[in-house]
């Protein structure tokens, strides 16, 4: 019986070490960058693991002036993602969403942190209300832990304030809507319109 006790413990530990190895292993990223020159394509959505992302791809790529938002989703993580864009100011990164390019979500605030920030024609930017099970879809009567948050970062980068109320009330949580040209320079996300030829 002791013969039996002792192996159902080995395969637990065993089983509790592989499950600790498998905690403290690096996880694949989920958000990518493709150096191209002085710029640098973006793919991808950050989380709560995204903190020194933008910190360390800039020490390690100072040759990097622009960042080409791509394809972003958005994020898993609203407040690590507000607090890690910083840095794409800090560094004095511009932004630039490209002809098919499209981004989401709290990748919004990738493009809002550029300096410039451009688009070309054909850009998709795409902004909604956040969820949770006291409210949504723009319900301004209700608790909204992130509105004093949105609202500094959006002035401090030069963008109207209530631009973060607009995406409330633009679409639900489960929705999307996409900015027209004339929204993104009502609010200040723009300076000027993208050359579109016919």
């Amino acid at each position: 019986m002791k013969f039996v006790h002792l192996v159902i413990f080995g395969v637990l530990g065993i089983g509790g070490f592989v499950a600790v190895k498998d905690m403290i292993r690096p996880r694949p990223p989920t958000l990518e960058f493709f150096v191209e020159g002085d710029a640098a394509v973006v793919v991808g959505r950050t989380d709560s693991y995204s903190h020194n992302l933008v910190k360390d791809f800039v020490r390690e790529n100072p040759e990097v002036k622009t960042l080409i938002l791509q394809a972003m989703p958005g994020t898993q993580d609203v407040v690590t993602n507000t607090r890690l864009v910083r840095g794409i100011r800090e560094a004095g990164l511009a932004t630039h969403v490209p002809s098919n390019g499209q981004i989401a979500s709290g990748a919004v605030d990738w493009f809002i942190a550029g300096s410039p920030r451009t688009i070309d024609c054909g850009a998709m930017i795409g902004v909604h209300s956040w969820g949770s099970p006291l409210g949504s879809r723009g319900d301004q009567t209700l608790f909204d832990p992130q509105r004093g948050m949105q609202r500094d970062f959006l002035k401090d980068m030069g963008v109207d304030p209530d631009f973060y109320e607009f995406t409330r009330a633009a679409a639900g949580p489960d929705d999307i809507h996409w900015l027209t040209v004339d929204e993104m320079l009502r609010f200040g996300l723009i300076e000027q319109e993208p050359d579109c030829e016919p």
